[in-house]
């Protein structure tokens, strides 16, 4: 085991190294492990990498033949097998959702050889254990902690499932990176919010945006609406967008690489969402000085979002209170002004460097500790 003057020895379980807040958590992650005396290996699920990380990385989407194929299954698993044989980490951190419960009580029994420390990002906890509470014990008996990035989800975690390792770590943030990615150029000379997430799955609930936006005192101003993200449902939200005529209104962005300038120039931004983790969307909107507007989903909203000081939080799913905020945010100048100048001192506390000494802590008391 480490002393405190040895490295730590990480490996990182990831889906991927794209995509969302979980996976940007990962990536940073490694990177303040490797430039804080850690070595880092990653593994990932699937064969998606768009984010800058530090480390190397065993890809076993890159193994994967496509189809139910038994045979690459096992291949997998036996790669997994060697590989944590082969390597002698201090720490496990699995960071995904437990979708295919038997196969994951075989991986925390079996294949992870040192301590595992499990990160719930997602207020659904029923994504991350078994609903039969024997099997989700045989899982996480054995686990050093798990990692909640909220304190609601602490607290349901503890509610649910009476774990005692139970601890909250905020997702961090690389505050010097947004910063200057955020001052590129950006070519747009419209007023307009913004909303980010992706479209695959119904969570975000853009259409109830689009709706409430249209309900706002927003389009008469000529505010428009711009949206970042892709995904199977973008067709049916342009529809929406059609059908309730605001094509010219509501922008559809796609997926971009550098959403910061996006961030910067909106006058604010707004998450519609029925359940988060703890939302990057804010967290990133706040870094780049842009107020934010928030349903106080579960979870994440209330424990980034001081209401009236660096944005406003809305009673969860209501959509005429929303209305209403969106209105306040363009109507009351000083009330817009406190929370933009409130912005990016309310998320320091969430800065890599802080987040991560957190993480080295959590470490060095498992060492202390054996």
């Amino acid at each position: 085991m480490n002393s405190s003057s040895e490295k730590y020895k990480i490996c990182i379980v990831s889906d991927q190294l794209a995509g969302g807040g979980a996976e940007r958590c990962s990536a940073l992650l490694s990177q303040f492990f490797e430039k804080n005396n850690g070595s880092v290996h990653h593994v990932l699920v699937m064969d998606k990498i768009e984010y800058d990380y530090a480390g190397e990385v065993l890809n076993l989407g890159k193994l994967k033949k496509g189809g139910f194929n038994l045979d690459d299954r096992f291949n997998r698993f036996f790669t997994l097998y060697k590989f944590f044989r082969k390597n002698q980490f201090d720490f496990i951190i699995d960071t995904r959702a437990k979708n295919k419960q038997w196969q994951e009580l075989i991986i925390t029994k079996f294949i992870y050889t040192a301590p595992s420390i499990f990160v719930v990002h997602s207020y659904l906890t029923e994504l991350y254990f078994p609903k039969w509470h024997y099997l989700a014990k045989c899982m996480y008996r054995n686990s050093y902690k798990i990692i909640a990035v909220s304190n609601k989800i602490k607290g349901k975690i503890l509610s649910d499932y009476h774990y005692n390792q139970v601890q909250t770590i905020y997702n961090p943030m690389d505050l010097e990176a947004i910063e200057k990615q955020s001052n590129e150029a950006l070519e747009v000379d419209f007023k307009y919010i913004l909303a980010v997430g992706n479209m695959h799955i119904d969570v975000k609930q853009f259409d109830k945006l689009i709706a409430v936006y249209a309900k706002s005192d927003l389009p008469n101003q000529n505010i428009k609406l711009v949206i970042i993200g892709e995904g199977i449902l973008l067709p049916n939200l342009k529809q929406l967008a059609k059908d309730l005529n605001l094509e010219d209104k509501v922008i559809f962005k796609g997926s971009i690489a550098n959403p910061f300038p996006y961030y910067k120039k909106a006058l604010f931004t707004v998450l519609s969402s029925k359940n988060e983790g703890f939302p990057t969307v804010l967290l990133e909107s706040l870094a780049c000085e842009t107020p934010v507007v928030s349903y106080d989903c579960l979870s994440g909203p209330s424990e980034i979002i001081t209401d009236r000081h660096n944005g406003l939080l809305v009673e969860n799913q209501n959509e005429n209170q929303l209305t209403l905020a969106l209105n306040e945010m363009v109507s009351n100048n000083e009330l817009y002004l406190q929370c933009k100048n409130n912005a990016k001192s309310s998320v320091t506390k969430f800065a890599l460097n802080t987040i991560g000494a957190t993480w080295l802590q959590l470490f060095k008391s498992h060492t202390n500790e054996h």
